[in-house]
């Protein structure tokens, strides 16, 4: 009796060991892999969709309050259709990722200026990922309250030609499911800049 409890025990620290080793390689295959923003389809910030805002024109009077509003309280909440590919190492390509929760954040000039948190699972594979994502969207403050100089840095961008925009910096901060329980990434990993 004692013998095939040994038995067993041996057998499930076997499995447990596997399984800690799978969710270590997986970890290290994302956490090496090279990130892109392919393409992003649908921005929509409190229900207006950005990508077809072209000049101020564009807005009606009670959209621009109610950016306006929901920009002083500092209470964005932002919807977007991304394309992103990961490209794994080619032992790699076959793992797969589940992201339960997402912080990120944009640099302008290597300054954070917005930052949120997305909160619904995604699950990740070597390739092209489409995502839609629903994040709130919190401009980094000074003087207790949104800052209006974020807002005009990241407005400005978005109107200048290629050469001539800021340096920008997209990272994303994962916390990912394994067989042990969600397992934060300890760093931010920069997408594009």
């Amino acid at each position: 009796m004692t013998r095939r409890l040994q038995n067993y025990v041996i057998v499930f620290m076997l499995l447990m060991f596997s399984v800690a080793c799978s969710t270590k390689n997986d970890i290290e295959a994302f956490k090496e892999a090279d990130y892109s923003l392919e393409s992003l389809d649908e921005v929509r910030v409190n229900g207006i969709n950005l990508l077809e805002i072209k000049n101020s024109k564009d807005f009606s009077f009670g959209e621009a309050a109610a950016l306006i509003s929901a920009f002083s309280d500092n209470k964005l909440n932002a919807t977007s259709t991304l394309g992103l590919n990961v490209s794994l190492d080619e032992s790699s390509k076959d793992r797969t990722m589940t992201v339960t929760q997402l912080k990120w954040q944009l640099l302008l000039d290597d300054q954070q200026t917005l930052s949120g948190l997305v909160s619904e699972p995604v699950e990740l594979h070597d390739g092209l990922n489409t995502i839609t994502v629903k994040t709130p969207v919190t401009f980094s403050e000074e003087s207790g309250g949104a800052s209006l100089n974020n807002l005009l840095r990241l407005a400005t961008m978005l109107n200048k030609e290629e050469g001539q925009r800021p340096k920008v910096t997209l990272q994303i901060k994962p916390t990912i499911a394994t067989s042990v329980g969600p397992l934060e990434i300890p760093r931010f990993i920069n997408i594009k800049e």
